[in-house]
């Protein structure tokens, strides 16, 4: 597989370790936004759509805990739920481990660092243990307590008071530590791969192909690796189209909807004091700003923002709902409320990325 830097249009053969390349002029914290682009799939990475079955690539070491085959639950007449929930930490984010992991492996590391919020650490120290691979996990006190228990079990914790202080933390580290695995999840193409299986299973599993698929944002990499699959089924000619995926963001604190308005093209976009909200997804930016940019400059995905009192009113008339999914998943299903009063016509699949919640269904 060759990688291509965007910014200075170099080639990196993979596997190569992308903290060792850099632009320092459009970091942002010492952090590095996406500027990768894959040239030549690497085999070992193909997905192949035979016959309505996915034959998925095999990788070096496999876990006997695959993040695969979710459910597609029918919600209403046009809604459906890809329940994300049932993966063995809870999370879509499972779903690129077993690539991430034997990309460390491939580069002779045992030991991996990553900054989370939540649930990507989670699932990082759940697969590294798996894996014999140590963990270090850069956290901020802020991050809700169920993810702070789970993220007790990495190998080592450093808390930080901000957000944006363990972002700081976390490369400053990753800087000086070598020997330590850069697990930089916003940014991993071994690990997008992965991710993308989910969006060959939509098709897979339901008897129409979408019109539009809703996903939260958070770091915006399964936003753009669905997309990607997406595109590679459209231009193998498995479907018609390429499902438009609404982009979830919170009112205040939607960097990507606010920078794409105005036209700002540039890698990252900042927004000051972004709105405080219960769920992870308010920011300030996303290191996925410029991918997100163009997909909506194709047309293949637009921006649904709500707030927490849009959030708090769907679990009024829902609690059953809450009770097994988190406050980002609720995100999505307000987004999907707002979306249908002007697309009732639209068939849409609603992505739920959350923590186990023991893979309660919302609708048999």
């Amino acid at each position: 597989m060759i990688l291509v830097c965007e910014i200075c249009k170099k080639q990196f053969s993979y596997p190569m370790e992308q903290i060792n390349h850099r632009h320092s002029d459009i970091e942002l914290d010492l952090v590095p936004p996406n500027f990768w682009t894959i040239k030549d799939y690497f085999p070992e990475f193909e997905i192949k759509f035979l016959n309505r079955k996915i034959i998925l690539p095999k990788v070096q070491k496999e876990t006997k805990n695959k993040a695969r085959n979710t459910p597609i639950i029918r919600y209403s007449e046009n809604v459906f739920l890809k329940d994300e929930s049932v993966n063995p930490t809870g999370s879509f984010k499972d779903r690129g481990m077993e690539n991430f992991m034997n990309e460390i492996i491939m580069h002779k590391k045992r030991e991996v660092a990553v900054v989370s919020c939540g649930s990507g650490a989670i699932s990082i120290v759940h697969y590294a243990k798996e894996y014999g691979i140590k963990s270090i996990v850069f956290v901020h006190r802020g991050v809700d307590d169920f993810s702070l228990q789970q993220i007790k079990n990495a190998d080592e914790v450093f808390y930080s008071d901000t957000f944006v202080k363990s972002y700081e933390d976390f490369m400053e580290y990753s800087l000086e530590h070598k020997e330590v695995f850069w697990g930089f999840l916003n940014t991993n193409v071994s690990y997008m791969l992965g991710l993308r299986s989910m969006a060959y299973e939509i098709i897979r599993d339901m008897k129409e192909v979408p019109d539009t698929v809703i996903i939260p944002c958070g770091s915006g990499m399964d936003i753009i690796a669905q997309n990607l699959a997406f595109r590679e089924m459209y231009n193998a000619g498995i479907i018609s189209k390429i499902p438009k995926i609404g982009v979830v963001e919170i009112i205040g604190g939607n960097p990507i909807k606010q920078g794409f308005e105005k036209g700002i093209d540039s890698y990252l976009y900042v927004i000051e004091n972004p709105t405080s909200s219960k769920t992870i997804l308010s920011n300030d930016t996303c290191f996925n700003y410029r991918k997100i940019y163009d997909m909506a400059s194709r047309n293949e995905a637009f921006f649904i923002s709500v707030n927490d009192s849009q959030i708090d009113s769907f679990i009024l008339m829902n609690p059953e709902i809450m009770a097994k999914y988190d406050y980002t998943s609720i995100s999505a299903m307000a987004a999907t409320e707002e979306y249908i009063k002007c697309n009732r016509n639209a068939t849409i699949v609603t992505v739920l990325t959350c923590k186990n919640r023991n893979g309660g269904i919302l609708h048999e």
